[in-house]
């Protein structure tokens, strides 16, 4: 007899685990990307395979996908911050590297 290799957990449980999962990831999420420890606890690559999990390994309700979604978004919002002040930084350099006489030093980029 041949087994799916691929099994979800279905109904009350799923939901609950998928439920359990996402509402973890809303609190820890935002508080791991904003880390005041020079970046992020976890890189964003790691959020999205978190979710990219949850969303695999359960039959999410229209809810829970909503959740996905507003989650990914976070790390999308986090990712452009990190390449505006990037682009922030290149630019000051350059203003500074104009200057007659001016040294730069250049500060490694901040997490992202």
């Amino acid at each position: 007899m041949d087994h799916p290799t691929d099994t979800k957990p279905q109904g009350a449980f799923s939901a609950l685990l998928a439920d359990q999962d996402l509402v973890h990831l809303e609190l820890v999420l935002r508080r791991s990307l904003e880390c005041d420890f020079g970046g992020p606890l976890l890189p964003p690559s790691y959020w999205r395979e978190r979710l990219a999990i949850i969303t695999r390994a359960s039959h999410l309700s229209h809810t829970q996908i909503q959740t996905v979604h507003r989650l990914y978004l976070q790390i999308d919002e986090f990712e452009a911050a990190c390449r505006e002040r990037e682009e922030e930084r290149e630019r000051a350099d350059a203003a500074v590297a104009e200057q007659p006489g001016a040294a730069v030093v250049r500060k490694p980029p901040r997490g992202g």
